[in-house]
């Protein structure tokens, strides 16, 4: 087994390697305006063929929350020249197609994994699904029916209770536009009409990128994407078709108590945090504290879970065009609910003190970020999602430039980070816990925000 000096000294040059800046990951884009991307790896004799369309619940009211999770559910269906579940099947079998997919807040996906060999025929088959879907009504009751028992089952398990209920105070009247899974009375109410209406504003080449990964060339890929799709014509820009609103500042803070059957208490405190449409190198700031405060060795963890006020603690922010989150949750036994809220609070304000973290630490978050952007590029299948995902949010730049970036990460830069987003900032305090322990405790909405 390799020491961990030599194995992170090995996996570093792997990232330099992989070129995951300047002109890595060939890219081009046709008239029409679809960018095609292209990312070689020639471990095994595989292509995935992926489509991303910019799109997701950012786009929906309260009335539509839920529709962009049914649309991408459909996807995988019958279209005009496979016009039936028989021979659609027929032809997946016969190309040996795995088939994925998935909707966020900003982006929709589908992807195909096949042989090497049927490149050209994959990517026929992923044209003919998006220009050319058929949108039976049978398949549309059939997803609803899946779509609904998969949040109903995800809704059994007690977190997502507690992010919702967060989302619901940081986004207010725009919360709809954070929730990727949607609500169930507005899937079970969808329309045939309302899946169109969605295929027609955000399926459009000027709208989407084709990514092709695996065992590929870039050329070959770059001819076949210009047969295949060139023809596929542009539409209305969504962005200004259909304008998004933008999200409501939180002017104040706010605090809500979840009650659901669970042994500890778990708190959550959540702030609105930078948007890369305003604030890139707040976002490279943002990832990199989040790494800082996971290391055991930091002051976050000795002060909360080594000094016993915390069962665990940890920081996240997510990646956002239309704002992101910022997110601090911890665990704790329940008769400490308000003591450990308070000591959270209290960590929180330091975070921009001159001593809070250590340049080691610092340089160690840095690495471990360049580590896991290696390990992610393993994978095809996989990379591809990491790199659509930027291409929806970020732009591909952003992508080719995050080692960069994130290496350029100051102390001071982290420090206008907190300063700007979190310390001083209206944020939301949120409990879960059980509903003996809130009754015994006695612990109320407005309780924590004091």
């Amino acid at each position: 087994m390799k020491s961990w000096p030599v194995l992170l000294s090995v996996t570093l040059q792997a990232v330099s390697a992989y070129g995951m800046g300047g002109g890595a990951y060939p890219s081009r884009v046709l008239d029409n305006g679809m960018e095609v991307i292209v990312v070689e790896n020639h471990t095994v004799p595989l292509a995935t063929i992926g489509i991303i369309l910019r799109g997701g619940a950012f786009t929906e009211s309260w009335e539509e929350n839920g529709l962009t999770n049914l649309y991408h559910s459909l996807f995988f269906k019958a279209n005009r020249v496979l016009s039936s579940a028989e021979t659609y099947l027929e032809r997946v079998r016969e190309l040996g197609i795995v088939t994925g997919g998935n909707s966020r807040e900003e982006w929709i996906h589908f992807h195909i994994i096949l042989s090497k060999d049927s490149l050209d025929s994959g990517l026929e088959f992923m044209q003919q699904a998006i220009q050319f879907p058929l949108f039976d009504i049978d398949e549309l009751e059939r997803e609803k029916r899946v779509i609904v028992e998969e949040i109903d089952q995800l809704y059994a398990n007690p977190n997502p209770h507690l992010v919702r209920a967060i989302n619901r105070k940081l986004w207010g009247t725009r919360a709809s536009r954070k929730d990727y899974l949607g609500n169930s009375k507005m899937i079970r109410a969808a329309t045939l009409e309302q899946i169109r209406q969605i295929h027609g504003r955000y399926a459009l080449p000027n709208n989407a990128a084709l990514l092709v990964a695996g065992d590929v060339n870039p050329k070959e890929v770059f001819r076949l994407a210009e047969e295949q799709f060139g023809e596929w014509q542009a539409g209305a820009d969504p962005e200004q078709a259909s304008p998004i609103p933008p999200m409501i500042p939180l002017h104040a803070d706010e605090d809500t108590v979840v009650i659901q059957p669970v042994t500890t208490a778990r708190i959550a405190l959540a702030w609105q945090g930078p948007s890369v449409m305003a604030d890139v190198k707040g976002t490279f700031a943002a990832d990199v504290l989040s790494l800082i405060l996971t290391q055991k060795t930091s002051a976050f963890q000795k002060n909360l879970v080594d000094a016993g006020d915390a069962l665990s603690a940890e920081m996240f922010y997510l990646t956002q065009k239309h704002v992101g989150p910022i997110f601090v949750f911890v665990r704790c036994p329940p008769q400490k609910t308000a003591a450990t809220r308070a000591a959270v609070q209290a960590e929180v304000e330091k975070l921009a003190d001159p001593g809070y973290f250590t340049d080691e630490q610092l340089k160690t978050a840095k690495t471990l970020l360049e580590v896991d952007a290696v390990y992610k590029h393993d994978k095809a299948s996989t990379f591809i999602n990491e790199i659509g995902f930027w291409w929806a949010v970020a732009g591909l730049d952003y992508y080719r430039d995050y080692l960069d970036n994130l290496r350029a990460v100051s102390r001071k830069d982290i420090v206008n980070y907190v300063n700007r987003y979190i310390i001083g900032q209206p944020h939301v305090t949120a409990t879960m816990l059980s509903r003996e322990a809130q009754q015994q405790f006695n612990i109320v909405e407005g309780s924590l925000s004091r």
